[in-house]
C-alpha cells in the first residue's frame, strides 16, 4: 500500500486528538470552562473517534489486505475514499465544537457516511470472485456500518420535523451505537486479527471460520434488542434476543478456543508485550460478551440502562480497552516502525491509563446503585485522561520508520 507509514502515523495522531478532546471534556466536568459547550464538544469527540480514528485505521488495514488481491489501479478509489474520510473527519472537530449539528458538521458527517457506503459497495464488487477466511469479516463489518446509518437518518429526521420522542430518540441512538460498536468495529478487528495470524501460519479452517462468523453475525444482528430491553417487548421477541446472545457467546468461546489451541505458535512469533496486549484485549472482549449475556436478566438490564455511568463504562470498555488498544497494537505490529523505549513506555502507560479509566467508571457505576458519588471522581478521571493523552503523544512523536 502506498504511503502506508504516513496513514499509520496519521491514525495514531488522530487517536491522540481524540484524547485531547476527552481531556477538555473531563476538565470542564471537574472544573469550569465556560467557553466550551459540553454537548458540542461531546459530539465532536464521538464523531472524530468513530470516523477520524477507528474507521480511518480500519480502512487502512482493509486496503493493506486488498493490496495482495487487487491491481494498483483498482486500489486508487479506496485511497480516494480514505482521503475523503480523513478530510471530513477533520472538518467535524471545529464544526461540531462551534455549533453542534448545523449545515457544515452535517455535510462532513454525511460525506464520511457516504464514503462508508462506497467502500462497502466497491469491496463487494471487487472481491466477488475472491474467497478466504478474512474477507467475510470485513464485509460483515462494513455491512453493519452501512445499516447503522438508519439510526443517524432517523435522528436527523426527528430533529428536522421536531417529532422526537424519548423512546424513538434512545432507540435510534442505541441502534447506531450498537451496530458501530458491536458490529462494524468488532467484526473488522476480528478480520484484522485473522489476517495477522495468517501471516505467521495460524490459519482457521473454512468450516470453523464460517461457523464462528455466523454465530457472531446473528448474535450482533439480533443483539440490538439487548439495547432496547427497557421497551415493552413481547415475550417471544425476548426469547429470540436471549437465544441470539447465547449464539454470540458460543461463537466468542470458539474464537477463544482457536487462539488457545494455537498459543504456542503465537509465543514463537509475538513478543511478550504483543501477547500481553492480546490478553488485555481478550479480557475486554470477554467482559463485553458476558455483560451482553447478563443483560438478558431484567434486573441487570434495568441497572445497566438506568445509570449513565454504567453505559459510559460499557462504551469505553468496547471503544478503548478492546477496539482502540487492539488497533494501536496492530499499527505497531506492522513491523514498519522501530519499537524504541519511548514507544514501549508510552504503550504501557496507555494500557494502565485505559485500565484505570475503566476501573473508575466501573466503581462509579457500582456506587450509583446506592446513589453514592465516588469521591473526587471527576478529578481522578481528568488525571487518568491526561495520562492517556501524554502516552499517545509520546507514541506519536516517537514513531520512527525502519530502514527496510
Amino acid at each position: 500500500m502506498k504511503n502506508l507509514t504516513f496513514w499509520l502515523r496519521l491514525s495514531v495522531f488522530n487517536f491522540f486528538l481524540v484524547s485531547v478532546l476527552g481531556v477538555i471534556m473531563r476538565y470542564k466536568i471537574a472544573y469550569s470552562l465556560p467557553m466550551v459547550d459540553q454537548k458540542f464538544m461531546q459530539e465532536a469527540h464521538s464523531h472524530f473517534a468513530f470516523y477520524g480514528w477507528i474507521t480511518q485505521i480500519i480502512y487502512v488495514f482493509i486496503i493493506r489486505y486488498l493490496h495482495g488481491i487487487l491491481r494498483e489501479e483498482q486500489l486508487k478509489k479506496y485511497q480516494m475514499l480514505l482521503i475523503i474520510n480523513a478530510a471530513a473527519s477533520y472538518i467535524m472537530i471545529p464544526s461540531f465544537v462551534y455549533q453542534g449539528y448545523f449545515w457544515l458538521s452535517i455535510t462532513a458527517s454525511s460525506a464520511a457516511l457516504l464514503a462508508s457506503f462506497a467502500f462497502f459497495f466497491f469491496l463487494i464488487k471487487d472481491t466477488r470472485k475472491h474467497r478466504d477466511i478474512v474477507l467475510p469479516w470485513f464485509l460483515g463489518g462494513l455491512f453493519f456500518a452501512v445499516i447503522s446509518s438508519v439510526g443517524v437518518f432517523m435522528l436527523s429526521y426527528m430533529t428536522v420535523t421536531d417529532t422526537a420522542t424519548q423512546t424513538l430518540y434512545l432507540g435510534s441512538t442505541y441502534y447506531y451505537l450498537h451496530f458501530q460498536y458491536n458490529g462494524f468495529f468488532i467484526f473488522a478487528c476480528i478480520g484484522i486479527l485473522l489476517y495477522t495470524l495468517e501471516k505467521i501460519g495460524v490459519v482457521m479452517s473454512v468450516r470453523d471460520n464460517r461457523r464462528i462468523f455466523w454465530l457472531l453475525f446473528i448474535g450482533a444482528f439480533i443483539g440490538y434488542g439487548l439495547s432496547v430491553l427497557w421497551a415493552d417487548l413481547p415475550l417471544w421477541i425476548l426469547i429470540i434476543i436471549g437465544l441470539a446472545s447465547i449464539a454470540q457467546t458460543v461463537g466468542a468461546a470458539q474464537l477463544y478456543g482457536f487462539i488457545k489451541k494455537n498459543w504456542t505458535k503465537l509465543v514463537l512469533s509475538f513478543s511478550p508485550l504483543q501477547r500481553f496486549v492480546l490478553m488485555y484485549v481478550g479480557f475486554a472482549f470477554a467482559a463485553k460478551i458476558l455483560l451482553q449475556l447478563g443483560s438478558n436478566v431484567p434486573a441487570l438490564s434495568q441497572f445497566a440502562f438506568g445509570f449513565r455511568n454504567v453505559v459510559i463504562a460499557y462504551l469505553h470498555l468496547v471503544l478503548l480497552m478492546c477496539v482502540s488498544v487492539f488497533l494501536l497494537s496492530q499499527i505497531l505490529a506492522t513491523n514498519l516502525f522501530i519499537m524504541t523505549k519511548p514507544v514501549i513506555t508510552g504503550l504501557k502507560l496507555l494500557l494502565l491509563g485505559i485500565f484505570l479509566n475503566e476501573a473508575v467508571l466501573g466503581l462509579m457505576g457500582i456506587f450509583s446503585i446506592k446513589y453514592i458519588a465516588l469521591p473526587y471522581a471527576p478529578e481522578i478521571l481528568l488525571i487518568v485522561s491526561l495520562l492517556m493523552m501524554f502516552s499517545l503523544l509520546t507514541i506519536a512523536l516517537s514513531l520512527r520508520r525502519k530502514n527496510i
